[in-house]
């Protein structure tokens, strides 16, 4: 079992909880989503399964880290912003480069997991 700090705990929380439940209800609240269910497969359902939020809960939490939370969608927003731009400048190497490096952190994602 991993200790962490008040602080480490707070940042962990920001990426791994606070962050996810901000991309889910971006990604449900970016689109008009009238037929939505009509065209959404499993990946989609998943990814956004936890946009289903108590919002008086989920804004305390936020408001609570929001240094930290904040923090956290920036660096995200950077990582897609470099997704986005390997597309609008046709790079494929790089496109193929992030994809290869998201694989790799996933499987040690999935090793680690597996090994307790």
């Amino acid at each position: 079992m991993a200790q962490l700090t008040c602080a480490e705990h707070d940042k962990m929380i920001g990426y791994v909880s606070q962050l996810t439940h901000a991309i889910a209800v971006s990604l449900m609240n970016a689109n008009d989503n009238t037929h939505l269910a009509e065209y959404t497969g499993d990946s989609f359902r998943d990814l956004t399964r936890i946009a289903k939020i108590n919002e008086n809960l989920w804004s305390e939490l936020f408001f609570l880290n929001k240094e930290n939370l904040i923090a956290e969608i920036d660096q995200f927003s950077a990582s897609l912003e470099g997704l986005k731009r390997a597309l609008v400048e046709n790079d494929e190497t790089e496109l193929k480069r992030l994809f290869v490096q998201s694989t790799a952190r996933r499987r040690l994602f999935d090793k680690k997991r597996e090994a307790r």
